[in-house]
């Protein structure tokens, strides 16, 4: 699984564990979900930024790998 795809596979585990200690935290603190709940829109943006740029990161072109040596040694 490439990197890009691994970022998609656990962006709804994150958000569900992100939402959920917000909730925890209006629960059993004095802090209202609704002064925190802008925390899941920057955690969604900062893991589309970061599956952006892997992708990006991927689609480098990659310099072209050296020829291999000839069989049996140097040859004049």
């Amino acid at each position: 699984m490439n990197a890009a795809a691994y970022l998609c596979a656990i962006r709804g585990p994150v958000l569900l564990i992100t939402l959920g200690s917000l909730l925890a935290a209006h629960r059993f603190t004095q802090i209202s979900f609704w002064k925190l709940w802008p925390v899941l829109i920057i955690v969604l943006g900062l893991m589309k930024l970061l599956e952006m740029a892997v992708v990006r990161v991927a689609a480098q072109p990659q310099p072209p790998a050296p020829p291999p040596p000839p069989p049996g040694g140097l040859e004049l």
